[in-house]
């Protein structure tokens, strides 16, 4: 959830889906913002950027680390522009996940994999950074959201525990339980309202919090091939009546896996299935787009988005002779404004020296 030497991507938007009314086509909603690559990292060493989350309309945080140097925290923070904030010592792991309910309760995520392995919080206060450890072992993090700076949630994979879910009650972390096997993915609207997206037995589930417990919500019936699997990556919610949901069912063809997108939208009262173009790829990483819409990746080369029933899909931002990835994206409280992160490595070069982090945005 997130200059120099900026390059522009300019893309064009071919959409794909309209609405008709009474016989006569509806005017389509205004295509999209524009995604570009806006500045790179450039320090010494192979960085990349994992998330970001924005807290105001002139401020959002990024967080990433290195490949040359496992446990190196990277820490940046966007006025306007991106800047490398300092790293306290008690940071001492690569940063995996950021998230924030204003700039005074910032809290990233990192796993050491090393000696001691653990899974491990550091929250900014407003003036100073404080260090936790979620869980010792081999633990990770799916997802992360921060309700206040008593209410935290974790989704994680592995660690002692049958528990997919942990949750931070302001001086303690602890294992909550969940009518699931795995927990993808959370959206909190409250401290009494939440949805998670998970899989129990092999098949999607669907996880509503109310409060006090998690239960499980009744979904309609996805088609899933011969021979697929299905699985929901992402929920999104736009509003009370307006969450989505997103994935893709999964098979393999000779060598190569089979995607189709699955996407579910909630009304206030039942899930049902939302039809999307014909796309081959899965869908994850769900974003508002500040203009009652949203911005979904698809597979690792597409961004999709999708506005009053229309879907239109655009090529990731790229630089000329450059392989990379686009990590996360979220849209700027109050504006139109989308900003993301990833990586990106120029052809040929070194080894040891050879990727960036990247900052995307979308105005």
């Amino acid at each position: 959830m997130k200059l120099r030497g900026a390059a522009t991507a300019v893309m064009g938007a071919a959409v794909v889906a309209s609405t008709a009314l009474a016989g006569t086509a509806a005017a389509a909603p205004p295509a999209p913002a524009e995604w570009s690559v806006t500045s790179l990292t450039r320090l010494t060493g192979n960085e990349y950027l994992s998330d970001l989350a924005a807290t105001g309309s002139t401020s959002a945080w990024a967080v990433g680390g290195s490949w040359s140097a496992e446990n190196r925290p990277l820490l940046y923070r966007w006025s306007g522009s991106w800047q490398q904030v300092p790293v306290p010592a008690q940071v001492d792991t690569a940063l995996g996940h950021v998230a924030a309910s204003s700039d005074t309760n910032v809290w990233a995520f990192g796993t050491r994999a090393q000696e001691n392995p653990a899974l491990k919080a550091f929250r900014w206060n407003g003036t100073a950074w404080r260090a936790s450890v979620v869980e010792s072992g081999d633990v990770w993090l799916r997802d992360a959201d921060v309700l206040s700076p008593s209410n935290v949630w974790l989704a994680v994979s592995g660690g002692s525990g049958a528990e997919p879910l942990r949750r931070w009650d302001g001086g303690t972390w602890r294992r909550v339980a969940a009518p699931a096997d795995n927990v993808h993915a959370m959206h909190f609207t409250s401290a009494r309202s939440g949805w998670a997206v998970g899989d129990a037995g092999g098949l999607p589930r669907m996880l509503r919090w109310n409060g006090s417990a998690w239960k499980s919500v009744a979904l309609p019936r996805i088609p899933v091939p011969e021979g697929a699997t299905a699985a929901l990556s992402d929920v999104l919610a736009l509003s009370p009546t307006n969450v989505w949901a997103v994935g893709a069912t999964t098979r393999l063809v000779g060598d190569d896996e089979e995607f189709r997108p699955i996407v579910l939208n909630w009304n206030g009262s039942a899930w049902r299935t939302v039809t999307t173009p014909d796309y081959r790829f899965d869908l994850s990483n769900l974003a508002p787009d500040g203009d009652g819409g949203f911005w979904v990746m698809g597979g690792v080369e597409t961004l999709v988005h999708h506005r009053a029933g229309t879907w239109t899909a655009v090529p990731r931002p790229t630089l000329p002779e450059t392989d990379g990835a686009f990590g996360r994206m979220v849209n700027v409280p109050g504006t139109k404004t989308m900003l993301g992160v990833g990586w990106a490595t120029p052809w040929g070069a070194p080894e040891d020296d050879g990727s960036d982090g990247v900052f995307f945005a979308a105005r």
